[in-house]
């Protein structure tokens, strides 16, 4: 497609809330098919694939959208999203970063989204989908080492014992495996009270940042 004929993301994310809300699963697939196939990674998850999820799940605490509205729009972002990066791991050849949530979190939609982008910078991400037990991520960790363990967290880190479970984790995980934790509740754990070797990435410069730090600390 001509870019020039491309809508702006703004455009998209309204083309997609539209599709959605009236049911129309075929649109909705097609015009993020579209957006997958034309947009630079970053613009995609950027400016279209995480506004459109974010005001998706506001309209539902809202209760003005059902649930299967919601999930008719997650479901197409899961999907082509998942597609999308094994087309990038097919020559990926970076660090890799397993990508996973800590147990009692199922919010995986931000894990993809960074699996998705650090895979189209040439990292070979391992998304494994969500709600693991600790003992499982260090047990994968130690079987297959990885440069970094990348979690997501949008619950309150209080109710699934965020804290805790990093402490688990970073007792289990290999010293040299760094552990990121990213996501809107990321900011929410007390920097200063973390455990060695576990950041916090509560934005998305944050992330690339840090992808960036990975590359040229295991180049």
């Amino acid at each position: 497609m001509d870019p020039l004929l491309l809508p702006a993301p703004d455009r998209l994310v309204a083309g997609l809330l539209a599709a959605a809300e009236d049911y129309d699963f075929a649109g909705c697939d097609r015009l993020f098919a579209v957006a997958v196939a034309e947009l630079e990674p970053l613009v995609l998850v950027r400016d279209v694939t995480a506004p459109a999820l974010r005001e998706a799940g506001n309209r539902w605490h809202r209760g003005e959208w059902t649930v299967a509205q919601e999930h008719m729009l997650s479901g197409v972002v899961r999907r082509q999203l998942s597609s999308a990066l094994d087309r990038h791991l097919s020559h990926s050849d970076g660090p890799t970063i397993l990508f996973t949530t800590l147990s009692g979190e199922r919010h995986e939609l931000g894990g993809l989204m960074g699996a998705f982008l650090a895979a189209s910078r040439g990292y070979r991400s391992i998304y494994i989908g969500p709600d693991l037990p600790v003992a499982d991520i260090c047990q994968f960790c130690s079987r297959r080492p990885v440069d970094a363990l990348a979690l997501s967290l949008v619950t309150q880190p209080d109710v699934n014992d965020a804290r805790g479970q990093l402490d688990e984790l970073r007792r289990g995980v290999p010293a040299g495996t760094e552990i990121w934790v990213a996501g809107q509740a990321a900011n929410l754990l007390a920097r200063d009270h973390l455990p060695e070797g576990v950041v916090a990435l509560p934005d998305l410069p944050g992330f690339l940042d840090r992808l960036a730090r990975l590359k040229a600390r295991t180049a």
